[in-house]
């Protein structure tokens, strides 16, 4: 995403347009690590956080691009393609909850090291990724539904059940 906010929040709105909640999540989800990153003392969580906004913002196009995908195969009837083409837009939010994840386990973490004239932008950035973390997991699950492929489901599950308690992103 390289355009201004005002250009992405018209795409968004754009009838047509494939970008949509997965998009906007990953966005919440980069505002929230990014409002964080401002605030936190040490520099490896600092570091760690503009990793995360980072890698949201490439989500924000990734989702887009696969959930276009997504669109073709269900024009086209193609049930192969949709079913694989939708596991891999599911794969776009599935990575939005757990970096939305890991911002908030940091800003919980951080909390006692800012300042109490900071802490509104603290809880700012934690009800982003919480936004970030509810959003992305109404995609998955609807997502989930479409699919019905239980293996699949059970796998997300597991992989979801384990966010924030990951050490890398």
């Amino acid at each position: 995403m390289h355009e201004s906010v005002e250009e992405f929040l018209e795409q968004v709105a754009r009838r047509g347009s494939w970008v949509g909640g997965g998009s906007v999540a990953a966005l919440s989800a980069a505002l929230s690590a990014a409002l964080l990153e401002k605030l936190v003392v040490d520099q490896k969580m600092a570091r760690r956080l503009r990793h995360l906004w980072q890698e949201c913002l490439a989500l924000i196009d990734r989702d887009a691009h696969t959930f276009a995908r997504v669109i073709h195969a269900t024009r086209a009837n193609h049930r192969r393609a949709f079913a694989q083409s939708l596991q891999a837009a599911t794969e776009v939010p599935c990575r939005v909850f757990e970096c939305a994840q890991i911002v908030a386990v940091l800003a919980r973490a951080a909390q006692k090291t800012i300042k109490p004239k900071f802490q509104s932008d603290l809880r700012c950035a934690f009800a982003l990724a919480q936004a970030s973390s509810a959003a992305a997991q109404a995609l998955i699950q609807t997502n989930l539904a479409w699919l019905n492929d239980p293996v699949y489901r059970r796998s997300i599950r597991r992989r979801l059940a384990t966010a924030g308690r990951a050490d890398g992103c």
